[in-house]
């Protein structure tokens, strides 16, 4: 007859449900503004188009296809940084790794949002602050 020995407390291992999603999140809100750079000096390219009718430069109409097509990259890496950080913090149980790589990937995204919309509201012009 074998004797039953009690069960040795089994260490609980790292939780890092959701760590991939929140260094997915992190990382797609860290490329979002660099996104968006490239594709502000290619609007002014694309801007200065009329004014370089008259000068012998090559054809610069590419810069709207090449315009559109990082504003279309800019876009998904928003909505990838947020729809992963909103998985890693809804996947982690706990505040873990996950949770806070994907709290900061939520954070980075909503700081540079906003600071963008500030930003073109500056630009834009006096309206916005009301005077």
């Amino acid at each position: 007859m074998a004797s039953a020995q009690p069960a040795a407390p089994q260490r609980r291992s790292a939780d890092s449900r959701g760590l991939a999603a929140g260094i997915t999140s992190l990382a797609a809100a860290v490329l979002a503004p660099v996104a968006a750079m490239v594709s502000l000096s290619t609007f002014i390219m694309a801007a200065a188009e009329p004014l370089l009718a008259n000068v012998p430069l090559p054809d610069t109409s590419g810069y709207w296809v090449l315009l559109i097509a990082l504003v279309g990259i800019l876009a998904g890496l928003v909505v990838t940084s947020v729809v992963a950080g909103i998985v890693a913090v809804v996947r982690s149980d706990r505040m873990g790794p996950g949770r806070i790589t994907g709290l900061l990937g939520l954070a980075f995204t909503a700081f540079n949002l906003t600071g963008g919309l500030w930003t073109w509201a500056g630009l834009a012009g006096s309206w916005f602050t009301f005077r």
